[in-house]
């Protein structure tokens, strides 16, 4: 595999049309099966101890297509298996408008790019893992928001910047929580990607007003009815990242941290604080790895804090760490197979399960759990 694969793998397997009123159709698959070796509970909502295909695999479809010279209509489709069965789903869907080499503006539904690989996370192909480590990316539960960003390029010496500011608002469904609504109000950020040859470094920042609302499926015992629920505030979440590719050694590093501030004045069962809900989190990654010809094996050391709130019935948060081990080969120029093995501790001296469900009641502070998954990527 060629030294830029990762950074450059979407540009050139995902690439614009450039001709005017050409319609252009990429794609990409991935195919896996992840398994854990703990009864009753379930990892990302979606993997249990009973080998599943539904947590990685998903297929996806990007579509170009010019309106003119300097205006484009991008959009990608998505089924994914961990959604309800491969139901499908506009991912992004966006006009660009190129004003000139350094500045374009898009409108529509459009990524956040709050991470490293924010822009091209569903491309498995596209980074050396099978899924990028979750301590860290599942910090931010909405991936895109309807609204409007801009792009600003331009070289510093043999360097790229981008800056990209954007706005809007979004709304997803509370997970675990079917009948619970996250809306994403005001919502405003902005990240700087610096990059070269050997390496890229990005900041990133955003806030938010958030709502919670709809029901937990309590029903008022005299009406019948269900009980409504409603919490608001404001989330703020921060990170920074830094990725190599030089002489066959390759890495990647993120941090994020997570803020929650609520605005609930008077707070009761059915009207939570915020931050009881969701609790503030520190989070990081660390991957190392040689590439030694089709081979790329890889370490990758992970850790989830949070800091909940002290009050009955708040939310413990992620507090985990994992260590994985993973290899990557190359089976041609447009596809690859990996395998992992991951060892996970939840934290269960603070009060969390981590990213489980829950634990087994013979599982004890201080043990592992052991996740094997296995996963074919593809472009084209």
């Amino acid at each position: 595999m060629k030294r830029a694969l990762f950074p450059a793998a979407i540009a050139a397997a995902l690439s614009f049309s450039q001709q005017a009123n050409a319609i252009e159709m990429d794609g990409f698959l991935t195919a896996g099966f992840a398994v854990h070796d703990q009864e009753d509970t379930t990892y990302l909502n979606t993997i249990t101890d009973d080998v599943r295909f539904d947590n990685d695999s998903k297929f996806g479809l990007q579509v170009t297509a010019d309106v003119a010279e300097n205006m484009q209509v991008v959009s990608q489709i998505l089924a994914a298996g961990s959604d309800e069965n491969f139901d499908l789903d506009v991912e992004w869907a966006y006009l660009d408008w190129k004003l000139n080499d350094a500045f374009s503006l898009r409108g529509g539904k459009v990524k956040e790019p709050v991470f490293l690989i924010s822009d091209y996370i569903e491309v498995g192909y596209a980074y050396p893992w099978i899924r990028p480590p979750q301590e860290v990316y599942r910090n931010n539960p909405i991936n895109t928001i309807n609204g409007m960003e801009a792009l600003i390029q331009f070289d510093i010496g043999s360097m790229g910047l981008t800056i990209q500011p954007y706005l809007g608002s979004n709304s997803e469904v509370v997970p675990g929580q079917p009948g619970l609504i996250f809306d994403a109000t005001n919502f405003v950020g902005a990240s700087l990607q610096l990059a070269s040859r050997a390496f890229t470094i990005q900041v990133s920042f955003l806030n938010t007003d958030v709502g919670v609302s709809g029901s937990t499926g309590q029903v008022d015992t005299g009406s019948g009815l269900p009980v409504p629920f409603g919490s608001e505030g404001t989330a703020t979440l921060s990170s920074f990242g830094i990725s190599t590719d030089v002489s066959n050694f390759v890495a990647y590093a993120e941090y994020v941290t997570r803020d929650i501030e609520s605005d609930v004045v008077s707070p009761g069962p059915t009207n939570p604080p915020l931050d009881s809900l969701f609790a503030d989190q520190d989070a990081w990654y660390v991957t190392i790895g040689y590439r030694m010809g089709k081979f790329l094996p890889h370490l990758t050391v992970a850790n989830s804090e949070a800091e909940p709130l002290t009050s009955q019935g708040a939310n413990p948060g992620v507090t985990q760490d994992s260590i994985t081990l993973g290899v990557r080969y190359e089976i041609n120029d447009s596809a690859a197979f990996k395998f992992e093995v991951q060892s996970i501790e939840p934290d269960l001296e603070a009060g969390s399960v981590g990213l489980f469900d829950e634990m087994p009641t013979d599982f004890e502070a201080g043990d592992s759990a052991t996740l094997i998954s296995a996963a074919v990527d593809v472009i084209f």
